[in-house]
């Protein structure tokens, strides 16, 4: 045990850890706030920023005077590694590309409050989190309003990915197998740059229809949702407010984000959609334009397995397209998790062991070929 409160609540060391790695996250995260602030060309959405920004800085000065109260460690002030690479993102792709993330990391944040907040029953701590929940509910609420203008940049951002990802894996499996059945040169780049043209054109489509689709069907059940706002919307308010209350809300926050949604009926319907149907919201943006980023994205990628053949001779370009098509692998499934937020290490292992696993195999099979056929 580290130590009891007067009120005989005992902190234990895992605690202690708790309450600093919520200071370093706040102070992190008011970093964060500031710094896409500061680059985003919108001012509405930048004075949203900054008022996030200073709400971070007064959440950890009050995880600052607890730790001080307990006579615990105040850490260091420091960026979070998944913060500078949300900033790195937004100065590449726009701010508005990292909202959802943003709100994703709210709502988790929220989440861990609320777990602490169950287990934490010092007095000071209750006081701190009954004050600290509304506000980051409040947060929630406004991203989520702002989330709704970036279905543009989110949409890119998932086709590149998706196009990069298969672009680096198939490719790979491809000009593996052909090396293997050939063991020359000239049919590998052959096939890889067909394969590339190919899998560009390929993914292209099925990310056209695939989109298209969706909307489709989001537009369907929208329009069903409307209809029976316009005849009951009290009693859809309720279904949204039911369903806020069974993922974790209390009655005041579950009423707060209703009320707040209610006011917007696009938002309202999109919202009955996800929680009640579990449809989320579709990529409202041009199906064309998605399906053109995910082949760029296939066609860029793909060439880096393809390039050390051209480059170096036979025996020296296998292993180099393998190392740099694993390097290449890992930054994309690094990058996959600025969606997922998952693990950066092991989202970007879990894509190098699939492409390497998909490449191994083809290259036997190439093998086998090149001995059955001669």
């Amino acid at each position: 045990m580290v130590m009891a409160a007067a009120n005989a609540f005992e902190w234990r060391a895992r605690d202690v850890r708790e309450l600093q790695a919520n200071y370093v996250d706040e102070v992190s995260s008011q970093w964060l706030y500031e710094a896409l602030a500061a680059m985003d060309k919108d001012a509405a959405r930048a004075a949203l920023l900054r008022s996030l920004a200073s709400f971070e800085e007064k959440h950890a000065g009050h995880w600052r005077e607890l730790l001080d109260e307990l006579r615990q460690a105040v850490p260091a002030r420091q960026r979070m590694v998944e913060h500078q690479v949300l900033a790195l993102l937004a100065r590449l792709a726009g701010v508005r590309a990292v909202l959802p993330l943003l709100h994703k990391a709210e709502v988790d944040g929220i989440a861990r409050y609320k777990d602490q907040a169950s287990r934490w029953k010092d007095e000071r701590a209750q006081a701190l989190f009954k004050q600290l929940l509304p506000e980051e509910v409040s947060h929630e609420v406004e991203l989520f309003d702002q989330l709704q203008e970036t279905g543009r940049s989110a949409g890119v951002l998932r086709s590149m990915i998706l196009g990069a990802n298969d672009g680096l894996g198939s490719t790979l499996a491809l000009v593996a197998g052909v090396a293997g059945a050939s063991q020359a040169t000239a049919p590998v780049l052959i096939a890889g740059t067909a394969g590339l043209i190919a899998g560009a054109v390929s993914m292209a489509a099925s990310n056209y229809i695939s989109v298209k689709a969706e909307q489709e069907v989001f537009e369907s059940r929208a329009g069903l949702q409307r209809e029976a706002i316009a005849f009951a919307l009290e009693d859809k308010k309720e279904q949204l407010r039911r369903a806020y209350l069974a993922k974790g809300f209390t009655e005041a926050e579950a009423r707060t984000v209703t009320e707040r949604l209610a006011r917007s009926p696009a938002e309202f319907v999109k919202a009955l959609l996800t929680e009640q149907q579990g449809i989320g919201e579709a990529s409202f943006d041009s199906p064309r334009r998605l399906a053109a980023y995910t082949g760029f994205a296939f066609a860029v990628a793909g060439m880096v397995p393809v390039l050390p053949f051209a480059l170096l001779p036979l025996p020296s370009a296998l292993p180099a397209s393998i190392a740099f098509t694993c390097l290449a692998l890992f930054l994309a499934g690094a990058l996959r998790t600025l969606v997922t937020l998952r693990s950066f290490f092991r989202s970007g292992l879990e894509m190098t062991l699939v492409g390497l696993g998909a490449a191994t195999v083809t290259y036997l099979v190439g093998l086998w070929l090149g001995v059955v056929i001669g």
